[in-house]
């Protein structure tokens, strides 16, 4: 197998809108050659804090408490080039995976691009989607069950999430469910 890197991230969020709700927390969790190398959540305090009750009920965020953690938009970009300066070179274009990928890259750039990052300039517009790859399998009939939500591709593949429904525990769980299935892709190929 090849020994790429993927960034595998997820969001907590106030809502469904990247334009009007707040990206409360980004986890990063570094995929390398069936390992995962490096993690670390940034909790985000935008001044804002645009919140839904609905997302809240979801990710179990006490709003309070996470102002008393969380960092500043400038201090959580900061950390967030620590990160990726100690694993990326400068120039090189960072592909993210997550489940249903297309919600926490759509909050994570606009964020970004909001504060000033010059978001297309450190990753790359390639990303690698489970929730995709679980359907393919899907429809190829090389899985039986159709397990598209995180929570029943996690449940098929027998992953335990440490922390479900918090940013950093949905993006490890995600990480080792790209690597059970490029070990179900490679059964598939013998």
């Amino acid at each position: 197998m090849k020994a790429e890197k993927i960034l595998f991230i997820d969001t907590e969020t106030g809502g469904l809108e990247p334009s009007k709700n707040s990206l409360l927390s980004l986890a990063l969790v570094l995929w390398q050659g069936f390992a995962i190398v490096d993690a670390k959540e940034i909790l985000i305090n935008d001044g804002i804090m645009s919140v839904t009750p609905k997302a809240l009920e979801i990710n179990g965020i006490n709003v309070e408490q996470h102002k008393a953690h969380a960092l500043s938009p400038q201090d959580a970009i900061h950390e967030l080039d620590l990160f990726l300066n100690k694993h990326f070179l400068p120039g090189e274009l960072i592909t993210l995976g997550g489940h249903n990928i297309t919600f926490d890259v759509n909050f994570t750039k606009y964020f970004l691009i909001h504060n000033g990052y010059k978001y297309s300039k450190r990753f790359s517009h390639r990303t690698v989607d489970t929730s995709s790859v679980l359907y393919y399998l899907y429809l190829s009939g090389k899985i039986e069950q159709k397990a598209i939500s995180s929570q029943e591709a996690f449940d098929l593949f027998g992953i335990s999430v440490q922390g479900r429904h918090t940013a950093l525990g949905d993006a490890f769980a995600t990480a080792e469910l790209f690597t059970a299935l490029l070990d179900k892709i490679s059964q598939c190929a013998e």
